[in-house]
């Protein structure tokens, strides 16, 4: 494993100004969202999709930070077909995509989810399975507070201070920064910084944490 190495300043703004509206001549404005979404959620959208695509995961190619495999861009439908004839991705199945959220989900990787809304479209048109130490997007919002990168899900976390044990596990997995331990290691929920991945929620042990309506 390389030393750990992060985006340039200029990378990760540039990169914001790229993703933020791509004006073309014929006067039409691609807008683009990226949101984490709920494993659940990832399912349903795989199952109903007509066609996927797996591809390299280009974030972590390029910074090599950590041992996750880099295989798990998935591409759906009409972006599918696309990667496929470029040569950067090849179809797979539905089972297979399903085995690829499942087993990325289990390493705590966050489903950010990409939709262009133009011409009133309402579907993914990819999923990435990102870590903070690679993914450009997490790492602009992380460490350059770049608003607008990566927007909420319509969920956020609740945190059941009663029942939680303290073990420390949502700390680790939380991509977000949302948990943190205290002087005391006692966990801290910062609410505001929840964009509802639910990467926390499937593996606490005591079911302290629940996704609700944001």
């Amino acid at each position: 494993m390389n030393e750990s190495k992060n985006w340039s300043e200029e990378e990760l703004k540039n990169f914001k100004r790229k993703w933020e509206a791509i004006t073309i001549p014929v006067n039409v404005q691609i807008e683009n969202r990226q949101f984490p979404l709920d494993l659940t959620r990832i399912n349903k959208i795989l199952l109903n999709a007509e066609k996927i695509a797996l591809g390299d995961c280009i974030c972590r190619k390029t910074l090599q930070n950590c041992d996750i495999p880099i295989k798990t861009c998935i591409y759906l439908n009409e972006r599918a077909d696309l990667f496929v004839k470029s040569g950067g991705a090849e179809i797979i199945t539905q089972k297979k995509a399903l085995s690829i959220v499942s087993e990325t989900h289990k390493l705590g990787l966050v489903k950010l989810s990409i939709y262009q809304l133009n011409n009133n479209e309402n579907y993914p048109s990819e999923i990435c399975n990102c870590c903070s130490c690679c993914c450009k997007a997490l790492q602009g919002l992380k460490l350059m507070n770049m608003k607008g990168l990566v927007e909420p899900s319509e969920f956020v976390a609740t945190f059941d201070e009663d029942s939680c044990i303290q073990c420390g596990i949502c700390v680790d997995r939380c991509q977000f920064g949302a948990r943190i331990l205290d002087t005391d290691n006692n966990i801290i929920f910062k609410k505001d910084l929840c964009f509802g991945c639910g990467v926390c929620v499937t593996s606490c042990p005591e079911t302290s944490i629940k996704l609700i309506p944001r």
